[in-house]
């Protein structure tokens, strides 16, 4: 079982920006996370290194965005990043956040593991993202890996409240983007913001796309 130690040791050595409130609280999250994916699949890495090269130095880019708003909806929350483990590393008092998470047994993992993480600015929904974004009402929407750009803005486009769809990319984005450019929604969207960063030698994007 992967301890909070070993996930301690690896944010230490990794050298994020991070003060030990925020370090505690994310391997509180990656301890939880390890523990309930020996009952359901959420995610592929393994190991503390992993955890933080994989999942927190996304979310720490995450939360470095000026295009990230005060009501934040992760579609497709699952394992609890980026949302959950954002929330529980975010500085803003302000900030609220709200994960949609269809499957049962995955919102419900969200929902224990906020609460033992004590995160009061945090709702899970059970739900769909497209009922989840009339009734939250967010200014920005974040998505890692859950499906394209049209599939995701034909989601969330009844919505009239967002400004920014932050979406987590990699190497071949440029064509991703081409394709959708072609789509329905993808034609009355733009990029706004782009945000490259690295870990463990693999590029990556966040790119932030607003209505034309």
């Amino acid at each position: 079982m992967l301890s909070q130690a070993e996930i301690l040791k690896a944010i230490h050595a990794k050298g994020l920006p991070m003060d030990e409130e925020h370090a505690l609280s994310a391997s509180r999250f990656g301890e939880a996370l390890y523990r309930e994916n020996q009952l359901q699949n959420l995610t592929r890495i393994q190991g503390a290194e992993d955890f933080v090269s994989g999942h927190l130095v996304d979310v720490v880019e995450l939360l470095s965005l000026p295009t990230l708003g005060k009501r934040v909806l992760d579609i497709g929350t699952g394992s609890g990043v980026p949302g959950l483990l954002g929330a529980a590393l975010s500085s803003s008092n302000d900030r609220v956040w709200f994960l949609a998470e269809s499957e049962q047994n995955k919102a419900d993992f969200l929902e224990r593991t906020r609460s033992e993480l004590g995160l009061e600015r945090v709702t899970v929904f059970p739900k769909r993202a497209e009922e989840v974004a009339q009734v939250c009402m967010p200014d920005t929407v974040i998505a890692r890996a859950v499906g394209t750009v049209d599939k995701l803005a034909g989601w969330i486009w009844n919505c009239s409240t967002w400004n920014n769809l932050i979406l987590f990319k990699s190497r071949g984005w440029e064509l991703e983007w081409s394709e959708a450019q072609k789509t329905r929604f993808g034609k009355k969207l733009t990029i706004i913001h782009t945000h490259d960063y690295s870990s463990e030698g693999k590029t990556r994007i966040l790119v932030t796309l607003k209505r034309k």
